[in-house]
């Protein structure tokens, strides 16, 4: 399932949550090929599923910047994480969302396991219920020593899937992105978003994910 071609986006400059999230969905309705974007976060923040509820969001985090993802999933911290997004266009027929998280966890299994770390690949979903991501580790999650540190949430729609993903509780290697690209495709090359591209990003960010009725209708 090796991409032929992937766009590699390196955001050495934090963006607000609601930003972060804004540029996902923009890549996602505009991109004609596969992109890999790695990303980092202005201030402690918190991204919460599509379906999560907002008061049980706010009553864990009070003091960090919320945000309501497009995908689904649960509540996850990020700050000291490895942020990324994998945006798979609808060029032809799209892979399942199950064969998309397999194949993308087992190529990040396979770089931190060159890179020392003896990750394992969950089979079998942990019969935990916690609406923290990182507190249940779900079929083809990444656990290192008993404990869950690579999950993601996926939405799937006519443009193509849009792949959210965090790495937390290890310090993953140098250019961990570029390893991951070249893991990915065989032809990768740099991308950075034009101007007109960053102004749309700004307006949803404000209509929509920095938004309280976006945030909080739930």
């Amino acid at each position: 399932m090796k991409f032929g071609r992937l766009r590699l986006i390196r955001e050495a400059n934090p963006r607000p949550a609601a930003v972060n999230m804004a540029v996902d969905e923009m890549l996602l309705m505009s991109t004609e090929c596969p992109v890999l974007r790695s990303y980092r976060w202005a201030r402690p923040s918190v991204s919460f599923g599509y379906f999560t509820a907002w008061n049980e969001v706010v009553a864990r985090y009070p003091g960090r910047d919320l945000v309501r993802r497009w995908t689904g999933g649960g509540i996850v911290e990020h700050g000291e994480d490895f942020t990324y997004s994998l945006i798979y266009p609808r060029t032809g027929k799209l892979p399942s969302t199950l064969e998309f998280y397999r194949f993308v966890h087992f190529t990040i299994s396979e770089i931190l396991q060159t890179s020392g770390f003896p990750t394992e690949i969950v089979r079998l979903a942990d019969p935990v219920l916690s609406p923290a991501c990182f507190e249940k580790a779900v079929q083809f999650d990444l656990k290192l020593q008993g404990d869950k540190i690579a999950g993601a949430a996926i939405r799937r729609n006519r443009r193509g899937l849009l792949f959210q993903g965090s790495v937390q509780g290890l310090k993953v290697p140098v250019q961990f992105d570029l390893m991951l690209a070249g893991a990915l495709s065989e032809e990768v090359e740099s991308y950075d978003p034009s101007e007109i591209f960053m102004e749309r990003v700004e307006q949803i960010a404000k209509e929509k994910y920095g938004a309280a009725e976006w945030n909080r209708r739930r």
